[in-house]
């Protein structure tokens, strides 16, 4: 990953699948980037929908800012150099890449799917933004505008307990 000054790093990471909802990005950094944002996208995954994200970046000739870096054995220093950790998906279970940026302390972004209310608390240690690809961009640009929020989520995250222990407490 690289970074420009004064540039702000944005990481997504998962399968290059119809759930994750990477084709989005490009649009999505298009409305951050006509807002005066300087941004990076940086996406990490590898699966069978490679040919349309980059499809997609390329229509909108977003190849400057949105980067796919395909698939990486070890996804920890890349969420560690991002500013904020971004998951655009349209459905979710579980999603562990969240989980783990949140371990990390990052500023998470995710959309309204059905479960982002059991992901994280919206304003506490992450922002639920809408789905559609100008709400996203809007939530994120609000957030980038905001450095003391991206703090107080950060430090939010780095208090919690993100640990399944008190989950195995209730088995044994």
């Amino acid at each position: 990953m690289y970074r420009e000054a004064g540039e702000t790093v944005l990481l997504s990471v998962g399968r290059f699948c119809e759930a994750k909802n990477f084709e989005a990005i490009p649009k999505i950094c298009t409305v951050l980037l006509k807002r005066g944002l300087s941004v990076k996208w940086y996406i990490l995954g590898y699966g069978d929908r490679e040919a349309q994200i980059r499809e997609a970046i390329q229509a909108v000739h977003m190849e400057d800012f949105v980067v796919l870096l395909g698939k990486k054995e070890n996804p920890y220093p890349y969420m560690r150099m991002c500013d904020i950790y971004v998951q655009p998906s349209v459905y979710e279970g579980k999603c562990v890449a969240v989980r783990e940026a949140q371990l990390l302390g990052k500023p998470v972004v995710i959309t309204n799917y059905a479960t982002s209310g059991s992901q994280l608390e919206d304003g506490v240690d992450g922002v639920i933004v809408p789905m559609d690809n100008a709400g996203c961009a809007a939530g994120i640009a609000a957030l980038l505008r905001d450095p003391a929020r991206m703090r107080r989520l950060s430090e939010n995250c780095k208090k919690r307990d993100y640990t399944n222990s008190a989950e195995v407490e209730k088995i044994d």
